[in-house]
């Protein structure tokens, strides 16, 4: 019986495929929800980030629709958030203007996010693996 023996670029080939398919984040859960404000669905433009409370964890971050919607993403390509507990933080995504400066779209002028909701979130949500739909509702 005669054994194939794969060429050391094969082998070099195999090995990069499985470390970049292993590394490959959002491949235990997908978030997506509403947010609202007393109730309403809050205006495009506000940034919804879940930060997982496992050590050496990236965050994911979904910024509203016009409804109110947002769909988690590690990055602009995959989509995907790491199961477990999360903080969950909100803030006011700005635009820079004309002169570079950074502004506020209009629909989103004059809200103000709780501090208890910023950067310094006390606001926690579990991730269950698999599909999960995680609506927040925030009293301003």
């Amino acid at each position: 019986m005669r054994f194939l023996r794969p060429s050391p670029g094969c082998l070099l080939a195999v090995l990069v495929t499985a470390a970049v398919i292993g590394c490959q984040p959002g491949v235990g859960a997908t978030a997506t929800g509403v947010v609202t404000f007393n109730g309403k669905p809050a205006p495009a433009g506000v940034m919804v980030t879940f930060q997982p409370q496992v050590a050496n964890s990236s965050a994911s971050i979904g910024v509203t629709d016009a409804s109110g919607r947002y769909d988690l993403r590690f990055n602009a390509r995959i989509r995907g958030v790491m199961p477990g507990e999360s903080i969950v933080s909100l803030a006011i995504v700005t635009e820079p203007d004309a002169e570079g400066r950074t502004s506020v779209p209009d629909a989103l002028k004059g809200i103000r996010i709780p501090p208890s909701y910023g950067a310094r979130s006390t606001l926690r949500k579990t991730v269950n693996p698999g599909t999960n739909v995680i609506d927040i509702d925030i009293d301003l």
